[in-house]
């Protein structure tokens, strides 16, 4: 059974270095919640629950704190929220607090007193994080929304409401209510990080019709993608036949690619050929936060494989197979049907690479009869390529370098993330574990 998650809201006050608090007999606390289980990123089940407990619309802003505490059996998140009502009414028992109140209150959360402290403080100073993105910032929910309003009425239509949908360190999507069909907006993280995602998926809708949403607005400047709604999206749950549908339309999709490799590097595509890949393997295995959560013998193991690993590299770009498009996040929850035919969404992780890095999803299926099916349906589509024998040599060593190119992307994100978010994405560990069980087994 899950635990049940306890949620803590720190509630902006408009113009001042202040939060609200609520009046528990004696003591004083965090607007909370008792809530069943919520994902990391999940903006609309928690904007709903605080909404519902404040009596007025809020804006998430950002996780300044989640994770599961063991020893209480629970998961607890405490969140930065700013009021969409600038004029809403304090409730009788709750009172707007900065840091000089803070301390001649009694707590009913007493563990909360340093973080509140901190927190206030940073408002106190108007400090953040250089790192923190435009999204999780005060004012950014009106500057998206004039440009909405004014990419919507072009449209034809008014918004009604904007709903957060996801939010998080790495991007913020919403959801916009109009008077005629629903829309959504995705401002991603944008280059060193990841793809200029806004451009590229425009590039891509031209280049490649039908394959890819075809955006109705973008923002260059401020990397805003606007997006109708994909209705009907495949999720985990699809057929086995879905899933090899997926694979060969992509595979064939891929094939076109290849000789569009710099027009896509232009339009913001990260380049992540093999080449590059073998010059980051020191580095990445050097990096004290990088190899954090690894057991020293298994660190101690990988750096003295780092040969096999830029060997395995090696070999795979021997096979012959071109550089193409990888979407590098290649999942049926990033696939919709649109006109009878599949599109692939979601191109945060896009970037120029070896092909077979998109088998990823492959390593997830526990059935090794459909594995081995969804494997032939992609191998398929290179026929003609190179001899079959050599394309089933190319996603063995793949089962070494899909780990270690997805370490490296975690890598790349955590470092890039501000501290206190480092959590959300730290998956680095993961992948370098599944890149030594798989170079030791060549």
């Amino acid at each position: 059974m899950a635990p049940r998650s306890h949620l803590f809201a720190a509630l902006r006050h408009p113009t001042e270095p202040r939060i609200v608090l609520l009046r528990s007999d004696r003591e004083w606390r965090l607007p909370h919640v008792r809530a069943s289980e919520v994902r990391v990123a999940d903006a609309s089940a928690i904007v709903d629950v605080f909404e519902r407990r404040l009596g007025t619309r809020a804006w998430l802003l950002r996780q300044i704190r989640f994770g599961e505490e063991e020893a209480r059996s629970r998961v607890e998140g405490v969140f930065e929220l700013e009021l969409v009502d600038p004029g809403w009414t304090l409730p009788a028992h709750a009172r707007w607090v900065g840091r000089p109140e803070l301390d001649r209150l009694r707590l009913k959360d007493e563990e909360h007193r340093a973080l509140l402290d901190e927190y206030l403080g940073a408002l106190q100073r108007d400090e953040f994080p250089a790192e923190r993105p435009p999204w999780a910032r005060p004012g950014w929910r009106e500057h998206v929304e004039t440009w909405l309003e004014t990419e919507v009425a072009r449209l034809g239509h008014r918004i009604i409401r904007l709903h957060q949908i996801k939010q998080w360190s790495i991007s913020s999507v919403l959801r916009i209510e109009t008077d005629g069909p629903c829309l959504y907006l995705k401002s991603p993280a944008r280059l060193p990080l990841f793809v200029e995602e806004a451009t590229v998926t425009a590039t891509l809708a031209e280049l490649f019709p039908g394959y890819v949403p075809t955006p109705l607005a973008i923002e260059a400047r401020e990397g805003w993608l606007l997006l109708p709604e994909l209705r009907e999206v495949m999720g985990w749950g699809a057929p086995l036949e879905t899933r090899a549908d997926m694979l060969r339309r992509f595979a064939g999709l891929q094939r076109r690619t290849a000789a569009r490799t710099a027009e896509l590097l232009a339009a913001g595509c990260l380049d992540r050929r093999l080449d590059v890949l073998e010059t980051q393997i020191d580095p990445l295995l050097d990096d004290p936060e990088a190899v954090a959560r690894v057991t020293p013998d298994d660190v101690a193991d990988l750096r003295s494989r780092a040969d096999d690993l830029k060997e395995a590299c090696r070999q795979l770009a021997a096979v012959g197979l071109p550089d193409t498009l990888v979407h590098g996040d290649l999942h049926l929850g990033n696939v919709a049907r649109e006109g009878g035919e599949l599109v692939y969404f979601d191109w945060t992780d896009a970037c120029i690479g070896h092909p077979f890095i998109d088998l990823l999803a492959l390593q997830w299926e526990r059935d090794e009869a459909d594995r081995a099916a969804l494997l032939e349906a992609y191998l398929d589509e290179w026929d003609g390529v190179t001899a079959p024998e050599r394309l089933r040599v190319a996603a063995k060593l793949a089962g070494v370098v899909i780990p270690l190119h997805h370490a490296v992307s975690y890598w790349q994100i955590v470092a890039s993330l501000e501290p206190a978010a480092k959590w959300e994405l730290d998956a680095t560990h993961t992948f370098l574990r599944e890149a030594l069980a798989r170079v030791r087994e060549l």
